[in-house]
């Protein structure tokens, strides 16, 4: 319990800084993704029409061609200053915060789980191969003992010398990479799949904020998270708010299981090529953490950002909203290919990098000064004492365990 609140404090307060720190590119993004440049959107990618479910043929979907990343951001810039690349962060600025507080205590607390099982698993497969080689042994001890005699004292002989010559036991295997790893793999979707029920309402006002500031000033309806939280509920009900939910999920679960195995992958490379020269157990420099991060942020993208984009034409764009999360992904690839799959994707890249990195590393400095904290001892050791029994079941082996629990 007070593992997962550490969690959880030092994930709410490194998802805060991830979003102060690339709101703006992620703006410049959604516009490119949308209608790609900073230009006022046409009217059936409006997100004050989807009530009327107007616009419904296919071609609604497609973007227009892109214009470069520099254009797009001054176009945003001339709309509204600066304060257009921030509007709308007020959700992602609250709720992220909660998100990166799910994703890293599910991922942790699944890993826990799922790596207790297969420790359970690994023993009863040894003991079932110990049982059979008791039986193989006895068997072939067996038809020299029905002879008697002579015999029978040798084998008692022979069965004296071997008992005394025993074998000593295999050396316990090298820990697997963590690629090849299923629990991680697992805790991963886990953490991808809580999160989603987060995210897609977050994600819902967000992208809408960021697509109406884009509109004229005299076109303006919902310049506000509040307005436009009002605006959904009254024309779709609660079920407006959980648009893309589909395309969100899909993304988030397959973004972390990229996310995490790739995080833990380099943790594990860097900690073998970049080893300290104090050598010992001497903790890993904080720079591991950024880079990996950083590295584990563009692999979630580059593996997410598919789902993403139809995810986000589900939001804005009525027509793509009616056909659903399958086929607006299929128009979009027939139409554009995988340029039309892949549009702001550079952007979104060289964010993820800054974002990743800023996340873990800001995890793991919240997440040791947690630990080192007095009150944060006192309330380890009260935990640790009332379910020490359950605590040394579950507690992951060294080789196998999470880098940052």
């Amino acid at each position: 319990m007070a593992e997962a609140l550490v969690h959880l404090t030092a994930g709410t307060v490194a998802g805060m800084a991830g979003v102060l720190l690339d709101y703006p590119l992620d703006t410049v993004k959604t516009r490119m993704q949308v209608c790609g440049c900073g230009a006022a959107p046409p009217p059936r990618c409006s997100p004050t029409s989807a009530a009327s479910g107007s616009y419904a043929g296919v071609k609604s979907v497609v973007p227009p061609p892109t214009a470069t990343y520099s254009q797009c951001a001054a176009q945003v810039y001339r709309r509204g200053g600066v304060r257009s690349f921030y509007r709308g962060i007020s959700v992602p600025l609250a709720a992220q915060g909660a998100e990166a507080a799910v994703v890293f205590s599910v991922y942790n607390t699944s890993l826990a789980f799922f790596l207790h099982r297969q420790r359970q698993q690994q023993q009863q497969r040894q003991q079932q191969q110990q049982r059979q080689q008791q039986q193989q042994q006895r068997q072939r001890a067996t038809p020299t003992e029905l002879h008697g005699g002579h015999a029978s004292r040798l084998t008692h002989h022979h069965r004296g010398q071997h008992t005394h010559a025993a074998p000593s036991p295999p050396p316990p295997p090298s820990p697997a990479p963590v690629w090849s790893s299923a629990a991680h793999w697992k805790a991963s979707a886990c953490a991808g799949l809580a999160v989603s029920f987060i995210l897609t309402p977050v994600e819902m006002l967000k992208c809408n904020l960021q697509m109406e500031s884009a509109r004229p000033s005299w076109k303006r309806r919902h310049t506000t998270v509040r307005g436009l939280a009002q605006h959904v509920a009254a024309t779709h009900g609660l079920r407006g708010f959980y648009t893309g939910m589909v395309g969100t999920t899909t993304r988030a679960v397959l973004g972390n299981m990229a996310y995490f195995i790739s995080y833990e992958q380099s943790r594990e490379w860097l900690a073998r090529w970049c080893a300290p020269s104090g050598g010992g157990g001497a903790a890993p420099p904080l720079w591991h953490s950024t880079l990996a991060g950083g590295i584990s942020g563009c692999c979630y993208w580059s593996i997410a950002y598919p789902a993403d984009v139809a995810k986000t034409k589900m939001q804005v764009c009525p027509a793509a909203r009616q056909q659903g999360f399958a086929r607006t992904l299929s128009v979009l690839y027939r139409c554009g290919g995988l340029e039309a799959l892949y549009r702001g994707w550079g952007i979104t890249v060289v964010r993820a990098f800054m974002t990743g990195g800023v996340v873990f590393t800001t995890h793991e400095h919240c997440s040791a000064s947690l630990r080192e904290a007095p009150s944060a001892h006192c309330v380890l050791l009260r935990d640790t004492t009332a379910s020490s029994t359950s605590s040394a079941a579950w507690e992951p082996h060294a080789e196998a365990t999470s880098h940052w629990s």
